[in-house]
């Protein structure tokens, strides 16, 4: 046995490892193949790591247009949950290294969304939300 804190922990904030457990069972619903009884698309995940902000990316891959990404965390400087959103192609897990963001967070406030504290499930329908946007837009 060990200890309850310490249970499942890879590094990420507790917020962003509860947005994480909600997207797990997130599906693209128009994705969903009758022939092969399967959905076609499945986002990708991989740990963001930000000096004190620790959480996750999640991706989708498009054939016409670039990756999207949306990198979810609780903030350095303050108890929100925030997200940042934007496309780049990757092979690889992007990180905060190898973003690429233009004009997207410019500074660590300019994020794409946040809630406030303990919002996990606001965030992670707002994932899911652009995530189905993006595919249903491809």
């Amino acid at each position: 046995m060990t200890e309850l804190k310490n249970y499942l922990q890879d590094g990420a904030n507790h917020q962003s490892r509860a947005v994480l457990m909600y997207l797990q069972i997130y599906n693209i619903e128009n994705s969903w193949s009758d022939e092969r009884k399967e959905y076609k698309e499945s986002p990708l995940i991989a740990r963001w790591e930000n000096c004190r902000e620790q959480g996750y990316v999640i991706s989708i891959r498009s054939k016409k247009r670039n990756q999207l990404n949306i990198a979810f965390f609780e903030h350095r400087n303050s108890d929100e949950i925030h997200a940042v959103k934007w496309e780049q192609d990757s092979m690889n897990s992007l990180t905060i290294s190898s973003a690429i963001f233009k004009d997207v967070y410019e500074n660590k406030w300019s994020t794409s969304y946040s809630v406030k504290h303990g919002e996990v499930t606001n965030m992670s329908d707002w994932i899911c939300k652009e995530l189905d946007y993006y595919y249903d837009n491809d």
